[in-house]
């Protein structure tokens, strides 16, 4: 279940997302992003991926409980994206071309139009993932794109 949880001290919305426990840690006799996997096309540059595991969707279902006095829930309207850089699983975003980084730059751009389309989005976060410091259960090359039905209060 994902869900958004108001946080009265921070005056913030949380995204909580425990459906996204069940990903797959840092396999090492597979992985879903390389071409061959039957996730990605058998031929690409770069590929903009639905997350599997997303903590905000287009579809939501209700919260698991209702609203109650102080504490708040809203269904995680948003969306998840994996932005794959390249079909290389060795690959990194420095080893690339400058040709291939504009292509990368150019879909970027295009799902963050698709994105911004939707009067509900009213923040759109295009970030990399790269290392398990931060949390990346896979190392092939690849950002992410959050789009949030709300603005971040460090961003107001």
């Amino acid at each position: 279940m994902a869900e958004l949880r108001w946080n009265p001290l921070l005056q913030t919305w949380t995204m909580v997302a425990s459906n996204r426990q069940d990903r797959p840690q840092l396999p090492k006799d597979w992985c879903p992003f390389c071409p061959g996997s039957g996730k990605v096309p058998d031929h690409y540059e770069v590929h903009a991926y639905d997350n599997d595991f997303p903590a905000l969707t287009l579809t939501p279902d209700q919260p698991d409980f209702p609203v109650k006095g102080l504490y708040q829930v809203a269904p995680n309207y948003g969306k998840c994206e994996v932005i794959l850089y390249s079909s290389n699983h060795y690959g990194t975003l420095p080893s690339l071309s400058v040709d291939h980084i504009y292509k990368l730059l150019d879909l970027l751009a295009e799902r963050y139009r698709v994105l911004a389309k939707d009067p509900k989005i009213k923040y759109i976060f295009q970030f990399e993932n790269r290392g398990e410091e931060v949390g990346v259960t896979m190392p092939h090359p690849h950002g992410q794109i959050y789009a949030y039905p709300f603005v971040p209060q460090k961003l107001k």
